[in-house]
């Protein structure tokens, strides 16, 4: 009875199903002009914007792939080049991004990874 209680109180869990790492496998977000719809968002929305979606992506697939922090710059520029994202070199701020989110995705005991 009361690991059936237990189990109801549990939060639900995300799971992300595991898939090999390479370039082209995860499924890439709009960019900002597709997302917003609008031409009359600003510059600075588009960047943050732009940057937040490689940054979501590349964790999601770090995470997946089972690599946790810390990371160094060139295994995150490579793990962006891997996904085919249209830059040479991603920002510094980029980076953090990528960090934080894979940060989160580790932290959060609700995700796990399914094999």
């Amino acid at each position: 009875m009361l690991r059936t209680l237990r189990r109801a109180l549990r939060p639900p869990r995300l799971r992300i199903p595991a898939r090999r790492f390479s370039a082209g496998i995860a499924a890439l977000p709009p960019t900002a002009h597709e997302a917003f719809a609008t031409d009359d968002a600003s510059a600075a929305a588009a960047i943050a914007y732009n940057r937040s979606r490689v940054a979501t992506a590349t964790a999601i697939a770090l995470y997946r792939s089972g690599y946790t922090l810390p990371l160094r710059d060139t295994d995150l520029d490579e793990a962006v080049h891997a996904l085919d994202f249209p830059y040479s070199v991603p920002s510094t701020e980029t980076r953090a991004a990528i960090r934080a989110a894979l940060a989160v995705l580790d932290a959060d005991y609700t995700v796990t990874v399914t094999r």
